[in-house]
Formats: structure tokens, C-alpha cells, sequence
């Protein structure tokens, strides 16, 4: 409860204009006038009287408006400016705070029936756990903010590194073009060069040939008419050198020259043999060009049938992670129950397909990436080599290294956080990349038949690969 010196420091300023002490049971005329009850309704010097007409206004207008008042009164008006720090009821200047209705008082609604019994405090004393639990969420709100700044600095560095990227890609791509349309361009004019230099070369035999020929003809031409001339002579004149001229017709003086000589022929017919196979061999280039190009590498996903005991798949089936609890798994004859392992769940029998793997290792965890033969071996102990019908790169802290036969160290310099693995089946070739660097890590030379998976492993707590879109 407020003490009387509360009540006083409240009404600093307001006092009654007949005695010029605090107003005692205050009352109000409707000019705004406070006076003491007994003041106003008695004799004064200031001629105050029953009249009840203001003593201070003296104006006829001042009707008998009058009205007891309380602690509690509706009219009153304080003297001073009424803001948002006074009460709308009393217009008195708010000083507490009432906790159960969440409502502020002054000092007329504090000694007022609805809050004697509840949790009214001064304003400060109110404000104060608020103040610090707002300046506590400002702060935390300012922290957040900041990260959201650095969140959003970095995912535009990312942004802004991958459509660098791009632009370099499309240049690459414009380059490798522009070089393939510059080879092509040089061997067709190759071509073409040589097709010319046989032409040129077949005229020119030709005209050789024909010249040769016409030579020949105009020679059996003066034979035959030799001869015509001699059968026309008389028996005396035909028979004196009849066997000489016989003998030399008989034997045949003419030789039929080849048109085309063989060497030109043979180089014609090799020309020939390489055109004829531009065809198939575009039509192949087309082929491996389109299926590269139109390579699925986003589509990938984990085969729950073959994850070990050891291993949780993500509901979407794009991460794995090792735990040393042993999962109540269904047994059956495609799970791995000696390697904690899992397959991809699409299979590949042609083509090129490519796959991006993000690696977190716990501490001397570990972890494999690569391919396999859907027909290797799946239970008990087994070894992680080509002859097993495993293509993959083993990462670890310790040690790295290629599963040929036997290993291949491989000297890292640190594990890559991002794995980029790429299939080309009818090519015989399985290369690992770090996708941060676009360095290679390793290239496997294979020739692969029957249906070959993505393969990963990974092992102690911790260790997790998720699959990128």
C-alpha cells in the first residue's frame, strides 16, 4: 500500500486555490477549477459561498455542476498535460504496474478496489526483467542476424564460384567445339586434297592412255590399208614377199596399254577403304558424344536390400552413416553382412554415368567409393580389389590407396571432402575426381560385363557419405 507522502508526491502541483493546501475529499467544476469539499461549500476570503459559482471564475455560467469526489472520480482534471505516462481514467501520472491484469496504474487506481489484492509494482521495478529479457533477445536476435549476413556472404561466394564455373564451362565448351570443327574442317580438306590430287592424276593417265591408243589406231589403221593393198596385187607381185609380210602380222606388234596405272590404283583403293568407314565412325562419335553429354548424374540412390547391419540409410536414400549398433535387418542373399557396405540402386550395362559424394569422416573412420560387379562377393570376408569386382578408391586418415592387384598407394595430401565418380561402361574406364579441385584421384582401365553399381563403404562412429544432387 502507498503511504500518505506517495499520495502528496502524486499531486505535486495541484492544490486548492482557497486554502493552497493539498485538495481534501477533491471536487471539480466544470471549468476545471479543484478545490477542497468543505472550501468550496463554506465561506472564504475569497468569497467562496453557496452560491456555487466558481470562487476563482465568478461566472453566472458556472452552473451547479458540482460533484463529490473520491479516489476514484471520472471528471477529474489534473492540471498539467495529459500524455501517454498518465492514466486515461484519472489523468493522474502512472507510476505502477499491475502484474495480474497487465494493466497500468496511477496512484487513484492502485488505492482502488480491483487491485488491493493483487501484484502491483513501481514501473522500473516491473520493466526491468522485461528490459533485460528484450535486451537478452536483442542480443541473441543481433547474433542471429550476423550469421544470417555471414550465411548469406558465403552462399553468394558459393553462387557467384559456381556461375564462374559456368561461364568457364560454356568457353570450354565453345573451345572444344571450335577445335573439333577445326579438325574436322582440317581433315575434310585433307580429303578433298587428295581425292583432287587422284583426279588430277587419273586425267592425266587418261590422257596418256588415250594418246597411246589413238597412236596404236592409226598405226593398225595403215596396217590394215598395207594389207588391202597387197591382197588387191597380182599373183607375181603378192607372192615375192608374202611370208615376210605373214610373218610379220602374225606376230602382233600391237600391246593394249592398262588406263590406270597399278600404283594409282591402289592408292585409290585405300582412300576408298578410309572414306567408307567415315560414316560408321561419325555415326559411333555421334553416339558416345550424345550418351556422355545426356549422362544421368543426379538419379542415384541407396539399395536398402544390400546395406550391411551396420550402416542407417536417410529416408530419402541419398545418405548413409555407420553406427556400432547392429540393425535388425532382414537377412537375404543381396545384403553384406562381412563389409559395411552398401550398393546403388540403379545398375548400368552401357554408357556414361557420373555420381558426386560428399565425405564426413569421424574420428579414424574411413570410407570407400567406387563400382562393382553385381555378381561379387557379398558375405563373409572379402577383399576390396579388381579381382574381386571392385573398382573403388579406400579413404582414410591413415592411408589411401586404389583397389587394384595388388593396391595402389595413393599419396594424398588430405582426404577430399567431395568425391566425383564417373563411369564409362562401353569404354572400359571408371575415373574418382575431387569435385572441389577437378583433379583426379584415380582412373581405373576395365573391361566390364554383366551389370556394374556404385559401390560405397564407410566405417567407425561418425563417418557419413551423402549422395549430391
Amino acid at each position: 500500500m502507498p503511504s500518505t507522502p506517495s499520495l502528496q508526491t502524486a499531486h505535486e502541483g495541484v492544490y486548492c486555490p482557497i486554502c493552497t493546501g493539498l485538495p481534501e475529499d477533491p471536487v471539480s467544476s466544470p471549468c476545471g477549477h479543484i478545490f477542497c469539499r468543505s472550501c468550496f461549500t463554506s465561506p472564504s476570503s475569497m468569497g467562496a459561498h453557496p452560491s456555487r459559482l466558481c470562487p476563482i471564475c465568478k461566472e453566472k455560467r458556472q452552473l451547479e455542476v458540482l460533484q463529490p469526489r473520491g479516489l476514484a472520480t471520472e471528471n477529474l482534471k489534473i492540471l498539467g498535460q495529459v500524455g501517454k505516462t498518465h492514466c486515461d481514467e484519472h489523468g493522474e501520472k502512472i507510476y505502477f504496474f499491475c502484474e495480474n491484469d497487465g494493466e497500468f496504474l496511477c496512484v487513484f487506481c492502485r488505492e482502488g478496489s480491483n487491485h488491493q489484492t493483487h501484484a502491483v509494482v513501481l514501473l522500473d521495478e516491473a520493466t526491468r526483467p522485461y528490459r533485460e529479457r528484450l535486451r537478452s533477445r536483442l542480443e541473441a536476435l543481433r547474433i542471429e542476424k550476423e550469421e544470417t549476413e555471414g550465411m548469406k556472404r558465403r552462399e553468394d561466394q558459393k553462387i557467384q564460384v559456381l556461375l564462374t564455373q559456368i561461364e568457364s564451362k560454356k568457353q570450354q565448351v565453345e573451345e572444344a567445339f571450335e577445335l573439333l570443327q577445326q579438325v574436322l574442317e582440317g581433315q575434310q580438306r585433307l580429303l578433298l586434297d587428295q581425292l583432287g590430287e587422284l583426279e588430277k592424276e587419273i586425267w592425266k593417265e587418261r590422257d596418256h592412255y588415250i594418246a597411246k591408243v589413238s597412236e596404236e589406231i592409226t598405226q593398225l589403221g595403215a596396217h590394215i590399208k598395207e594389207l588391202e593393198e597387197k591382197c588387191q596385187q597380182p599373183a607375181n607381185e603378192l607372192l615375192k614377199d608374202v611370208k615376210m609380210t605373214l610373218n610379220r602380222y602374225e606376230k602382233g606388234t600391237y600391246i593394249s596399254p592398262e588406263p590406270i596405272s597399278p600404283g594409282l590404283v591402289r592408292r585409290i583403293r585405300d582412300l576408298h577403304q578410309k572414306i567408307c568407314v567415315l560414316p560408321e565412325m561419325m555415326a559411333k562419335f555421334s553416339e558416345n558424344l550424345l550418351l556422355h553429354l545426356e549422362t544421368n548424374t543426379g538419379g542415384i540412390t541407396l539399395d536398402p536390400q544390400t546395406a550391411s547391419w551396420n550402416l542407417i540409410l536417410s529416408e530419402d536414400r541419398k545418405s548413409v552413416r555407420y553406427t556400432r549398433q547392429k540393425q535388425n535387418l532382414p537377412e537375404n542373399p543381396q545384403r553384406f553382412d562381412g563389409l559395411p557396405a552398401v550398393l546403388g540402386a540403379q545398375g548400368f550395362s552401357s554408357g556414361n554415368h557420373s555420381w558426386e559424394i560428399e565425405v564426413m569422416l569421424g574420428d579414424g573412420g574411413g570410407c570407400t567409393v567406387g563400382v562393382a560387379r553385381e555378381d561379387m562377393k557379398r558375405k563373409g570376408e572379402m577383399g576390396l580389389s579388381t579381382e574381386e569386382g571392385i573398382w573403388a578408391v579406400i579413404f582414410s586418415y591413415h592411408q589411401c590407396w586404389a583397389s587394384t592387384s595388388p593396391g595402389t598407394d595413393l599419396p594424398l595430401s588430405e582426404i577430399p571432402r567431395r568425391v566425383r565418380v564417373t563411369l564409362d561402361y562401353n569404354g572400359g574406364h571408371v575415373t574418382l575426381y575431387n569435385a572441389e579441385t577437378q583433379t583426379t584421384i584415380f582412373a581405373f582401365p576395365a573391361a566390364f560385363s554383366g551389370k556394374i553399381f556404385p559401390f560405397f563403404a564407410v566405417w567407425k562412429k561418425g563417418s557419413r557419405l551423402i549422395l549430391k544432387p
